[in-house]
């Protein structure tokens, strides 16, 4: 999907949709834990955290009751949330520190590039875009790119944007070791009313049930 989207090149749907049913399969099967030890292996930052995304987005679907048809649809988005991170340069992305307040602004263009890219690819429902838009907007209006917040954000990108921020989280980097899913879940609770509070306490087993490794 990055190949194809630093290349220009159209990203089929049915190759994305067919990855996304075999991974709601293997969590549904193995459950969350062994699909996040198994993706924590992969060296490409990128790479690891959209795996991580999206099985954190099909187990959080699973756990609490979504269809299938929901389940393909938060699958698809964590493989393509970050599709627009095939636009910054590499020296960004793989930066093994902080980054300066020039290179956050131009990863924070992220979401817009991803969505312009699928928008042209025309493959995607509107739902879809807007996960891939929006999966960085808070609901107290501190998110970006629209600083949306409350009603503006609906249910499939507010379950996304916990998604994401949990596999931030458990990402195992060269500078951090793997976080346990107890203490993602703590950081994510002192975000407050930055997340859906019902969707936190619904999401609890699922973030406690990944053990440090």
């Amino acid at each position: 999907m990055f190949s194809s989207a630093c290349s220009g090149t159209p990203i089929s749907p049915e190759v994305v949709t067919a990855a996304g049913e075999a991974i709601i399969d293997d969590v549904a099967e193995l459950g969350l834990a062994k699909w996040i030890d198994a993706v924590r292996t992969h060296h490409s930052q990128t790479y690891q955290h959209c795996l991580l995304v999206t099985g954190a987005a099909a187990g959080f679907g699973q756990h609490i009751g979504l269809s299938r048809a929901d389940r393909k649809r938060l699958s698809l988005a964590g493989m393509l949330h970050d599709i627009g991170k095939a636009r910054i340069p590499i020296a960004i992305l793989e930066k093994p520190g902080p980054l300066t307040d020039d290179e956050r602004t131009a990863m924070k263009a992220h979401p817009q590039l991803g969505a312009d890219l699928l928008q042209a690819n025309g493959s995607l429902a509107p739902e879809m875009l807007d996960m891939v838009l929006h999966h960085h907007e808070l609901l107290d209006g501190s998110g970006y790119p629209h600083g949306l917040s409350g009603s503006e954000i609906s249910d499939l990108v507010r379950i996304i944007t916990i998604s994401d921020i949990f596999g931030a989280l458990m990402e195992r980097r060269s500078y951090k070791p793997a976080m346990s899913g107890d203490a993602a879940y703590q950081i994510m609770l002192d975000m407050g009313v930055k997340l859906d509070r019902d969707l936190m306490r619904a999401f609890r087993p699922v973030a406690l049930g990944v053990k440090q490794t």
